[in-house]
């Protein structure tokens, strides 16, 4: 029988990862986390002038906070309200509105009784939110013990620092995030396919290059790859209608697509910046060489330098506007279909083959895991099911499903077996130095 779990099973697993830590605040109880995950829970589920609850509440020991503390200008602050306010499901769906994840988190805490308060807000949380999403490289620090993130009806993600502890996805509890992008199948198929060959980086790169710079150059072209898939899927998350995309070599058979577009800018905005970095390590190492010989550095060399950083900025800027505009195709009914460089083909894809697997092999691991799930395949919406059957047919494609309940999975053949992998890693994610290496999860 499958177990449903609750705001209190999440409570008691956050409770033990909390004592395994090594953070130095006063740790909460048990008792304090299930009041405070059942608050959020069902706060979720409720709409304030007739939206969803999305909205951010930092544990954080105001009292022990203080404003000198901050490392630079742009670091989180807290700022108290005038008088404690209850934490309860109606005050926290009426703050929600004042309290954009992307600009503020609501500061909460417990007194004596064990009673949880809402004792002000902490601002700055943008850099937070932007790091998550792949949209700023620079990790900023954030006050607090753990964060709570509304992400969904009956959707919770608690992290600690930049470290998921787990997530609460209505009645499933979540404490694995398999890293496809970095290992097994998945990884290995994108980095297969979006390497170029070492005449045409010489091309765009404007120099000769040795076979280890090619694989240089390839590896950056490759994590720029995975972070954009990675943004686009996020996008669409966010949106809450779901949405597919496919990845694939063939854009002709077994589908219909709509709207049938060329838009290459994102696999031109990577280039761009595989130009520009290279421009600039050349002009820094000329710099260096003559600081090294006691030289004048000539004054050009300065402004060429200057101008590189400039022109390495609007690159970085453009890759974000595509990944906008081609999350944005999704809101139409239908696949985004791609190529493995991220060139946009067209939207509104339906996919017409309609075999299906015997089943679906579920992974728990980036890695082909030995005891994988087999599920059947019709368990699952059309969505799901057309990206099976197209993926059985064509091993040469991958395919990624945002569910309407945000749930993001990858699909691939791999040995002529369809694959599937949930709750894929796709925030900026990164391990907190608070938590042991071995985490004993079950």
């Amino acid at each position: 029988m499958m177990k449903y779990f609750t705001p209190a099973d999440l409570a008691t697993f956050v409770y033990t990862e909390l004592q395994r830590s090594e953070i130095t605040d006063s740790k909460p109880t048990e008792n304090i986390l299930k009041q405070l995950f059942s608050t959020l829970y069902y706060a979720s589920l409720q709409t304030e002038e007739s939206e969803h609850i999305k909205v951010t509440v930092t544990l954080f020991d105001h009292q022990n906070f203080e404003r000198k503390e901050l490392l630079s200008h742009d670091a989180p602050c807290f700022f108290a309200f005038e008088s404690k306010i209850p934490l309860t499901v109606k005050n926290l769906v009426k703050l929600s509105k004042a309290a954009d994840p992307w600009s503020a988190s609501l500061s909460v805490y417990y007194d004596e009784q064990e009673e949880l308060f809402i004792y002000g807000m902490i601002d700055q949380t943008v850099h937070y939110q932007s790091y998550l999403n792949y949209e700023e490289d620079d990790k900023p620090p954030y006050p607090g013990i753990i964060q709570t993130m509304i992400n969904g009806i009956g959707i919770l993600n608690v992290m600690l620092d930049y470290h998921p502890i787990a997530t609460l996805n209505q009645n499933f509890l979540v404490k694995l995030y398999p890293n496809v992008f970095e290992y097994g199948p998945v990884s290995d198929f994108i980095r297969k396919n979006t390497a170029y060959s070492k005449s045409f980086i010489e091309r765009k790169v404007r120099h000769e290059v040795t076979d280890q710079d090619a694989e240089i150059y390839n590896e950056i072209v490759f994590e720029y790859v995975i972070q954009s898939i990675s943004r686009i899927l996020l996008k669409i998350k966010s949106y809450n209608h779901g949405g597919a995309v496919l990845i694939t070599q063939d854009f002709h058979t077994d589908l219909t697509i709509k709207y049938r577009l060329q838009y290459d800018r994102m696999e031109s905005a990577i280039l761009h910046i595989l130009s520009t970095i290279t421009d600039d390590n050349l002009l820094e190492d000329e710099i260096n060489t003559l600081k090294r010989k006691k030289e004048d550095v000539p004054w050009v060399l300065h402004e060429e330098f200057i101008e590189n950083e400039l022109r390495i900025k609007d690159s970085f800027h453009e890759l974000i506007g595509a990944v906008h505009f081609v999350s944005a195709l999704s809101c139409v009914d239908g696949l985004v279909l791609m190529s493995p460089h991220l060139e946009v083909k067209g939207f509104g894809a339906v996919i017409n083959e309609k075999e299906l697997p015997e089943f679906v092999a579920v992974n728990r691991s980036p890695k082909v895991s030995a005891n994988r799930l087999k599920i059947d395949p019709k368990h699952f919406g059309t969505r799901h099911q057309s990206m099976f059957a197209y993926c059985l047919k064509y091993p040469g494609s991958l395919g990624f499903v945002v569910s309407q309940d945000g749930e993001i999975r990858a699909i691939k053949n791999v040995d002529g077996e369809v694959m599937m992998w949930e709750n894929i890693k796709v925030y900026q994610f990164e391990r907190s130095n608070k938590m042991p290496k071995q985490a004993p999860r079950k």
